[in-house]
């Protein structure tokens, strides 16, 4: 009997289940860098102006009464997730403002 070959089929069959999970971890972890960024972005945030300083994403503001919510989208690279998550993948924070 052959144990080096049933280890190897048994290795080549969990193998892309492995590679989907690394790559999900990766698009996850994207996703929640970009929500962290949006956060901090939008504690700088000036209130009169409502002026963004970032110069490395692609930020949408909208002001709704006081409301000021950004939104930035990045490209899904694992196979499936897009279905979840759509792509891309859009990542949206929101904080209300008082003008006092």
């Amino acid at each position: 009997m052959n144990k080096k070959g049933q280890a190897l089929v048994e290795f080549i069959l969990i193998l892309p289940i492995l590679i989907f999970i690394i790559m999900a971890l990766i698009d996850i972890g994207r996703l929640m860098i970009m929500k962290n960024h949006l956060e901090s972005v939008l504690g700088s945030v000036k209130i009169d102006t409502l002026e963004i300083k970032d110069n490395e994403y692609e930020i949408e503001l909208k002001n709704n009464n006081g409301e000021v919510e950004l939104k930035s989208c990045i490209e899904v690279m694992t196979p499936g997730l897009n279905k979840i998550f759509g792509n891309p993948a859009c990542v949206t924070t929101s904080k209300i403002i008082d003008k006092e």
